[in-house]
């Protein structure tokens, strides 16, 4: 089924554009929402009207949009958060809070649905966080999540125990290791011990023998 698009669709074009699209799409979807017009006569003509307006309208979005990304060069905002022991944070910092923390530090309004998060941000750390102004029209914030005093204390003790747990770890280990090397060596010592008194005992032995064939 053919359409004429009345809005931008990321993945079928733009506004006054004609495509072809699955009709139960067309029909439960786009045009239910405003998404899209049938393309009939009637509204190709009207559509042309309106998609000449739209290129105006384009132009200037766009431009608007390199002028905000040109201002958001260079863009750092800082969290001091309080944490857990191991740095996580007690919730977490979404596209609102950043979005209301560059318009605190910055005096920028940005949408926070144009702020590009995976997922929200959990623990301590530096994160590099797209900004999708309009389109093709992206920048990027980075953000900066540190513990406040008493969480930085908190973090610091438990870095120093782990430390120390490691540490005496390797200690056992190393014990284990030399443990094992003695008894390898008295292993040795005993085997060697062994192979003496064999050696000892053969030749009497053969002292023997000799001394009875000197008997004979």
């Amino acid at each position: 089924m053919k359409v004429i698009l009345t809005n931008y669709h990321e993945k079928l074009g733009d506004v006054g554009d004609t495509v072809e699209v699955k009709s139960g799409y067309a029909n439960n979807y786009l045009i239910p929402n405003g998404l899209a017009v049938p393309a009939t006569k009637g509204n190709i003509n009207q559509m042309q009207l309106v998609k000449q307006a739209a290129v105006k309208l384009e132009a200037r979005n766009i431009k608007e949009a390199e002028e905000l990304a040109k201002k958001l060069e260079g863009l750092q905002v800082t969290f001091i958060v309080k944490t857990g022991e191991e740095g996580k944070l007690y919730g977490s910092i979404t596209n609102k809070d950043i979005a209301e923390k560059i318009s605190e530090e910055r005096k920028i309004e940005i949408d926070r649905k144009k702020i590009d998060m995976q997922e929200h941000i959990k623990e301590i750390g530096e994160y590099e966080i797209e900004l999708k102004l309009y389109k093709e029209v992206k920048s990027s914030v980075k953000v900066i999540v540190e513990p406040d005093e008493e969480s930085k204390e908190l973090i610091e003790a438990h870095k120093a125990e782990k430390e120390k747990a490691e540490s005496l770890s390797e200690k056992e280990k190393q014990e284990v290791e030399e443990e094992k090397e003695k008894g390898e060596r008295d292993k040795k010592k005993a085997k060697s011990k062994e192979s003496s008194k064999e050696v000892e005992k053969e030749d009497k032995k053969k002292t023997r023998i000799k001394s009875k064939d000197k008997d004979k």
